[in-house]
């Protein structure tokens, strides 16, 4: 696939919801020895992996900063991407020092072209971590 069409198939947000969900999976594992993460895996990474249930929980640390880090940059696209609609979720209207100010059309271009671009990078950032989570839970091969 070529660099600039990830961002535009379905592979980030399969991986997102995935890094979302392993957490809560990570937990259930217990219970059912990995078989829901590993159908989840197997959904939404596009591969089922052979899951060790001590891999898994090894991975929870990595899960909550995944957790984190995925939550923080679609949060950065969304309220660059709608600025225009920040007064209704309760933060500051206020754009006169605010990034592309003194005027009310130059802050929305400016924060609109910088969640466009961040929304470029984000599946890049949570392939990483996706690949580090394969790489942490699945057992290799013998």
């Amino acid at each position: 696939m070529r660099w600039w069409r990830l961002p535009f198939s379905g592979e980030p947000y399969q991986r997102t919801l995935f890094l979302l969900l392993s957490v809560p999976l990570a937990v259930w594992a217990l219970v059912d020895r990995g078989a829901a993460q590993r159908r989840a895996a197997g959904a939404l990474l596009g591969a089922e992996p052979a899951l060790s249930r001590l891999r898994v929980l090894a991975a929870v640390p990595l899960d909550l900063v995944t957790l984190v880090v995925a939550g923080y940059c679609w949060t950065g696209v969304l309220l660059n991407v709608v600025y225009p609609i920040r007064p209704l979720l309760g933060m500051d209207g206020e754009y006169r020092d605010a990034w592309g100010g003194p005027t009310l059309a130059g802050v929305w271009a400016v924060h609109a072209l910088g969640g466009l671009g961040f929304w470029l990078l984000v599946p890049w950032v949570l392939r990483g971590y996706a690949a580090l989570w394969r790489r942490v839970c699945v057992v290799p091969p013998r």
